[in-house]
């Protein structure tokens, strides 16, 4: 492989494909609401990271941003996510509805034992979350285990940090593994791989500035009440979760940002089974 990944052989460029039907493994869906409601902890911050380098990428912009490490906290955090981070494809990735990536802990964990060990941030992740339990319930492969961000529902309002000068942000939808993620990585299965378990992260925007650092707690400040959590949306495409949080949005109880939205339209008038 070259080092922008020109030679890397991908079995797939983008796990979600717009207008694509897409079902689990194990079919559509069977109940699991989110677990969470308003006042929950959800868990706490382990790492806060930003850009550490950028590396040659054969995609459009030339250099890709993936590459993120810890920063000592306390972390300034604006309408665009971490000040001292910055996006390389723009037109893909940060901007308002993509300012925070964020990430289970315990999937990092389990990441980095599959590539022979990597950093914090070495996935693109800005913040780290750990929840109570997931390492210990969550052994293979498209099981819930325990809760974690994942599980929060598309939608939801969180805040993050100290009260004063913490953040409040809003869970707007979810990764979409991509080609820029496996050259990164220099897996060509990589997408899939990463898929697999149904827990890619989650993209949040940010309704009020402030300030993150490790040690933060993370809890729902407000829940949409549709039920779909960011896991279940993203391994399932359900054409019933689609109804239900276009729904909520047009009873003004759930703000949909435009890049899910486009992705439930999508999905809505799909036949179920």
């Amino acid at each position: 492989m070259s080092d922008d990944g020109a030679g890397l052989a991908l079995t797939r460029h983008l796990a979600r494909v717009l207008g694509e039907p897409h079902a689990g493994a194990d079919g559509r869906h069977r109940g699991e609401p989110s677990p969470f409601a308003q006042g929950d902890l959800v868990g706490a911050v382990a790492a806060v990271c930003a850009v550490a380098r950028l590396r040659p990428d054969c995609g459009p912009p030339g250099v890709s941003a993936l590459h993120k490490a810890a920063v000592e906290g306390p972390v300034a955090v604006n309408a665009l996510g971490l000040i001292p981070d910055q996006q390389a494809d723009r037109a893909h990735h940060g901007g308002l509805d993509k300012a925070l990536y964020v990430m289970s802990g315990a999937e990092a964990r389990h990441w980095s034992r599959v590539l022979g060990g990597i950093g914090p941030g070495a996935l693109g992740e800005n913040l780290l979350i750990d929840s109570p339990g997931e390492d210990r319930d969550r052994r293979e492969p498209g099981v819930a285990g325990a809760a974690g961000i994942d599980d929060v529902e598309i939608g939801a309002v969180l805040g993050i940090g100290r009260p004063g000068s913490g953040i409040r942000v809003r869970v707007t939808g979810v990764r979409n593994p991509c080609s820029t993620f496996a050259r990164g990585v220099g897996r060509g299965d990589w997408v899939d791989a990463f898929s697999t378990r149904n827990r890619v992260g989650v993209y949040l925007s940010v309704l009020q500035e402030g300030e993150v650092r490790a040690g933060d707690e993370v809890r729902v400040l407000a829940s949409p009440g549709h039920g779909v959590s960011c896991r279940r949306w993203f391994a399932h495409h359900d054409p019933r979760d689609a109804r239900a949080m276009l729904a909520a949005q047009e009873r003004g109880g759930c703000v949909i940002a435009g890049f899910t939205r486009k992705y439930l339209l999508a999905a809505a008038d799909e036949p179920v089974g």
